[in-house]
């Protein structure tokens, strides 16, 4: 237990004053009624006077629905707080330490209640679960006196569930289109090349050589001459999921737009995996996160291990103004040749736009998603919105793909864009 503080609540205050006019009404009156107004508020004064911050034995348990919940799922959160103590407890006042990236959707963290000795109370709030570690804070627990005039504020850390795993599965059917791209890795992706593969691409002259299952028998049947058949080749892409994760991309906006781009990220990395593409991924930010593009089983492990437990998902609440410029020449000199870009950010800044077309300058083709954590209550919300529209704006013009993300679920989103592109 750490004891924040002690302090007086001064629900006593002005008790003298009362005492001291009671009496004097009293006197110029000559009734007994004022006189046991007077009384009764020396004796309450004097009681706070003399009092003390009560230290009480308390213990805190915290037990949770769901210790490992998948993204979005809500979980339950009981904390029961236990009297130990020899004497009673007449006034106590318990909020809970909610992880600072869960929002609390029913209930609340908050508790006042009194106990006897060995008695206990329990309270129950509901978390919605972010992909991530979400440990606890410290309980605090403030007790007054009987006469309420002190009190005594503690921290106590709970027993139990000490924090909230929450691991994406990766297992989607949701795949962001990826730009025209070729690898040396086969894969599900048709390409514009020529070769062995399923969908036709092109007929040419036959050669010496040519595996007969390729010659277009029916052209030969036709006018006697051999030709042979081509198909699209078909390559795994590569491409690195990167999630902005600067300070500036949290507009203070309740539905933080880095949370919602990290579940996303993961969400569309796994779309890619199933796709059979080569995925990787990274951060711009404080703390750089970065595992190359791989795939099968054990990438796909690490992959969810990253997103669930790295700390550089996390806004980066202070950094050196420098430090976005060396995360993004970092990130290219990490890029190899053919691999595409994957980017989750709500574009509330220039430099994120400069980035982009930097990278789509270096051929790497850059597609874009974009989360709005903009509002539209106050004039600055309006402008930052428009700032915003006028960035996507840019991008577009640049030949870069890129996504608006409203209110909708990212599903929704992503198979709206996915039939423009192809129209």
């Amino acid at each position: 237990m750490n004891v924040v503080a002690e302090r007086e609540t001064l629900r006593w205050v002005g008790v003298g004053g009362l005492a001291f006019g009671a009496l004097v009404l009293a006197a110029l009156l000559e009734t007994p009624g004022p006189l046991l107004v007077a009384v009764f508020a020396v004796v309450a004064g004097g009681t706070a006077a003399v009092s003390t911050p009560p230290e009480p034995t308390l213990r805190v348990e915290r037990s949770v629905t769901e210790q490992s919940p998948a993204p979005g799922q809500q979980t339950t959160v009981t904390v029961t707080v236990t009297n130990d103590g020899d004497g009673p407890v007449t006034d106590l006042r318990i909020v809970d330490g909610v992880p600072p990236a869960l929002s609390v959707v029913a209930g609340s963290p908050r508790h006042a209640t009194a106990l006897r000795t060995g008695e206990s109370a329990s309270f129950q709030y509901v978390l919605e679960a972010r992909v991530g570690i979400h440990p606890f804070g410290s309980t605090t627990t403030t007790v007054r006196d009987a006469t309420g005039a002190h009190e005594r504020e503690s921290e106590r850390t709970a027993t139990g569930s000490d924090e909230l795993a929450v691991r994406p599965s990766l297992d989607t059917a949701v795949s962001v289109p990826l730009r025209t791209q070729q690898t040396p890795y086969a894969g599900a992706r048709a390409t514009d090349t020529g070769g062995e593969g399923v969908e036709f691409h092109a007929t040419r002259e036959y050669r010496h050589g040519d595996p007969l299952s390729r010659i277009d028998w029916k052209r030969v049947a036709r006018t006697g001459e051999l030709a042979t058949v081509s198909f699209r080749r078909e390559r795994a892409g590569s491409v690195v999921v990167v999630v902005d994760t600067r300070s500036d991309t949290d507009a203070g906006t309740t539905d933080s737009a880095v949370a919602r781009s990290v579940e996303a990220a993961a969400t569309a990395a796994g779309g890619l995996l199933d796709s059979g593409d080569r995925v990787g991924i990274a951060t711009l930010g404080p703390s750089p996160v970065w595992l190359a593009p791989g795939a099968g089983p054990t990438h796909r492990a690490r992959l969810r291990e990253l997103f669930a437990t790295d700390p550089g998902f996390v806004v980066g609440l202070s950094a050196d103004e420098s430090l976005p410029w060396l995360a993004r020449r970092r990130l290219r000199r990490r890029l190899t040749g053919g691999t595409q870009l994957l980017v989750f950010s709500p574009l509330l800044d220039d430099f994120i736009v400069t980035a982009i077309r930097a990278y789509e300058a270096h051929g790497h083709p850059v597609t874009v998603v974009s989360p709005d954590p903009t509002g539209s209550v106050t004039t600055g919300q309006r402008l930052e919105a428009v700032e915003r529209s006028l960035r996507l704006s840019t991008l577009r013009r640049s030949g870069v793909r890129a996504i608006d993300w409203g209110d909708e679920p990212f599903e929704t989103t992503v198979v709206a864009a996915s039939r423009r592109w192809t129209q």
